[in-house]
């Protein structure tokens, strides 16, 4: 039965789930992103400080963020009914903040995007703890 499990994850039933620390202060925060099925190859992460022209998000550790170009999709909640805002964005240096985390800084690629502007609005609760998740699809390659 164990290979029957692992022999495809393909075949979930239930959405996959990220899970790492994030680096508060003297303490160290457990989070989990829940990413929606079709999301399920997605790297996850939270959104953790914006500025004007870009944010960071801690992703975990392995695999490395080694991308340039991402689609971030905001997960609002396990609801399939939540929109996602998105927006494109570009890489532009990460750094391990531990074994488990490391920590990427984004710039926006286009300015005002729906999630950009959803992130404004909730920027307050962001520095309180109340992170966004997310996930960063890589666009897919096309065949020359």
């Amino acid at each position: 039965m164990n290979d029957l499990l692992s022999s495809s994850p393909d075949m979930r039933r239930f959405p996959r789930v990220e899970f790492f620390l994030v680096p508060e202060e003297h303490e160290q925060l457990p989070v989990w992103v829940v990413k929606p099925e079709d999301l399920a190859a997605a790297r996850g992460g939270v959104v953790v400080n914006l500025s004007e022209s870009g944010l960071q998000i801690l992703a975990a550790a392995e695999p490395p963020l080694e991308g340039t170009h991402y689609e971030m999709r905001l997960l609002l909640g396990e609801d399939e009914g939540v929109p996602l805002f998105t927006a494109a964005v570009r890489r532009v240096w990460t750094r391990p903040l531990s074994k488990i985390v490391q920590l990427g800084g984004f710039e926006f690629e286009t300015p005002n995007s729906e999630a950009e502007e959803f992130l404004r609005v909730q920027t307050a609760q962001i520095t309180a703890r109340q992170w966004v998740r997310c996930v960063l699809v890589e666009p897919a390659t096309s065949l020359s």
